[in-house]
């Protein structure tokens, strides 16, 4: 609670200065910057609590659970961010189309404040790895300086977590909706969770 209580004051401190220095609500794109900035301070947990919220959960998991089965269709990855509204709402940004092994959303962000990313694993295929997240996935969101959500052909949810450098399993075998063609026991047993370092290990297999 003091930690988010400085977080807070800090983004008071940010507003009161912008606006000391003229920088009033609707004349300048920076005051709304500060503006949204302030929204994700206060609705944004701190770092010592739980990695996910509940309420991020539920975003990911139905907007991840519309996208699958499009996702296995195409054999197409699909891909997005969770985001604050203007109004401090947790919504979903519309997904981008990707290709079969990568997917990078360049859309507008039209006053959102992206927070998390999300993205599907397409189609099941027995040759390739797919039932975890991999280290592209790892390493494109702690560039991006973001946590984020995958969904896999099993219909499995993950949470890749920057912080810690690690992929957390939040829901197992069928949580979301799953490719008919999905055969499990293919890839061993999965674990519920896996460091950076068990990535390269799992992917160098």
């Amino acid at each position: 609670m003091i930690e988010f209580s400085i977080i807070a004051l800090s983004g008071l401190c940010l507003l009161f200065t912008a606006h000391q220095l003229g920088l009033a609500e609707g004349k300048c794109e920076a005051a709304r910057r500060l503006r949204y900035t302030l929204v994700v301070l206060i609705l944004w947990p701190p770092a010592t609590t739980l990695a996910q919220s509940q309420e991020e959960i539920s975003v990911a998991k139905a907007t991840l659970s519309s996208l699958q089965g499009i996702s296995f269709n195409n054999n197409t990855e699909y891909c997005g961010y969770l985001a604050y509204d203007p109004a401090g709402k947790l919504v979903a940004t519309p997904a981008q189309r990707g290709d079969n092994k990568s997917c990078v959303w360049d859309q507008a962000e039209n006053g959102l404040v992206l927070v998390l990313s999300y993205h599907t694993h397409g189609r099941f295929d027995p040759e390739y790895s797919s039932e975890v997240p991999s280290v592209a996935d790892i390493e494109a969101d702690e560039d991006e300086g973001i946590d984020g959500f995958v969904s896999t052909p099993g219909g499995r949810l993950w949470y890749v977590d920057t912080e810690r450098m690690e992929v957390r399993q939040i829901c197992d075998i069928g949580c979301l909706p799953k490719d008919p063609g999905f055969v499990p026991g293919l890839e061993g047993e999965i674990s519920s969770v896996y460091s950076y370092e068990d990535l390269l290990e799992y992917e160098s297999d």
